[in-house]
């Protein structure tokens, strides 16, 4: 008897028929499958070394830290220039060294064959030479607090201040006097300044990232110290390619408290001295956040010895490291004179002002180069930092300067 729930046999047949016929079909869809999936792993290599190349976001930095990011581009820069110029044994002796130093340098800065290494590749991006440049502002002074100025093609020209217009009242329907304030030009064009640092070949021993990072930090600061010696300490000759600093510009107009006759040392400074040195910058200088004394970390010593029982907080030393002198920050800088007990006429001692009034010019980033030839005799790398900058002034009673009485 037939089971009237079973399929008709020929109901059957044309099912399967049916789909063989999708059966038939499969071996095209899935070669177009795999065209698909080739084209798309090709896109992701592009986009992967496209990702490579472009600098990503800076994280967060700590003070004085170097990123990770600057010191694998910076290692790999050095790297690639030892690679081009055919001496990478500088950096490396054994060959798996070498071929591990050539497959970093060629992931980080995003490059696919050896063969395209040249020197228009491995620039220190401006992304990282801006961080370097912040770098330099965690150690030094002068380019934390002056007002920075883009230096262009030949001499910028920021403006001076001169003689401010004096508001005043003004009777209803009185007509209002003309207030034109002076204004003049500072001068502002490039200063090179920088140096070279050697680099053993032996730093093959160290990480990529340590060698990165002791450039950066390296550069950084003595970048950091040779600005603030130009800031303050530049006296108009060719020494210092004759840009004038704070102390010559505040001595030469007037701006400075002189210690009395035979007070050649350093130790003969008292309070008032330094309180007088506010009486000589303009009020502006002494309601501004900005303001403060700047002189060398040995100072600490005597700043105490001001504190008595009738001023007990003429100095004080906060816990974080900070210190103010009568309520005005000091800002340590290492080169001013240090305190002592020994003679040292004409020496400029402190500085009380706002150097937010001062000009720091700066023509682009710091520039780092390489080269193997300079130290070829005692196997080492020359690793060139070159930045170029000026100092102005934006108001000239916007600092004074101690100074010890002339001999």
């Amino acid at each position: 008897m037939n089971d009237t729930n079973q399929p008709n046999a020929d109901v059957l047949i044309k099912e399967i028929t049916g789909e063989w016929g999708t059966v038939g079909g499969l071996p095209p869809r899935v070669e177009e499958l795999v065209n698909q999936t080739s084209r798309l792993q090709g896109e992701v290599r592009e986009l992967r070394r496209a990702a490579v190349a472009v600098p990503q976001p800076r994280q967060a930095q700590r003070r004085a830290q170097v990123t990770e990011g600057l010191a694998r581009r910076m290692a790999a820069a050095v790297i690639v220039l030892c690679e081009k110029d055919g001496c990478l044994e500088s950096l490396a002796s054994a060959p798996h060294q070498r071929d591990a130093l050539s497959a970093f340098a060629r992931e980080e800065l995003g490059l696919g064959t050896r063969a395209a290494l040249t020197t228009a590749n491995v620039p220190l991006p401006s992304v990282y030479g801006s961080e370097l440049r912040e770098l330099v502002s965690d150690y030094g002074v002068v380019r934390a607090r002056m007002a920075r100025y883009p230096i262009g093609m030949g001499t910028a020209k920021p403006a001076r201040m001169g003689t401010r217009p004096v508001f005043g009242s003004i009777a209803m329907s009185g007509a209002f006097a003309e207030k034109s304030p002076t204004l003049t030009f500072a001068s502002l064009e490039s200063h090179k300044l920088g140096g070279i640092v050697r680099l053993p070949r032996e730093i093959d021993e160290q990480s990529i990232v340590s060698m990165g990072e002791f450039l950066a930090r390296y550069g950084a600061v003595e970048f950091a110290r040779s600005e603030d010696e130009w800031g303050f300490l530049a006296d108009g000759t060719a020494t210092y390619d004759n840009v004038s600093g704070i102390v010559k510009i505040a001595t030469d107009n007037n701006y400075s408290v002189v210690l009395g006759a035979g007070e050649l040392a350093p130790s003969d400074v008292l309070l008032e001295d330094f309180r007088a040195l506010r009486t000589k910058v303009n009020k502006a200088a002494l309601s501004g956040r900005r303001s403060g004394y700047y002189m060398d970390t040995t100072w600490e010593s005597r700043l105490r010895a001001f504190n008595t029982a009738g001023d007990p907080f003429a100095f004080v030393r906060l816990p974080n490291g900070e210190a103010t002198l009568d309520g005005y920050p000091i800002v340590w800088t290492d080169v001013l004179t240090p305190y002592s007990t020994t003679d040292s006429p004409s020496t400029s001692l402190a500085v009380f002002g706002a150097l937010g009034y001062w000009w720091f010019g700066e023509h682009g980033y710091p520039r780092v180069d390489t080269s193997e030839h300079v130290y070829f005799v005692n196997d080492q790398v020359g690793v060139r930092f070159i930045e170029e900058i000026d100092f102005d002034y934006g108001a000239i009673d916007a600092a004074a300067v101690l100074l010890t009485a002339a001999a």
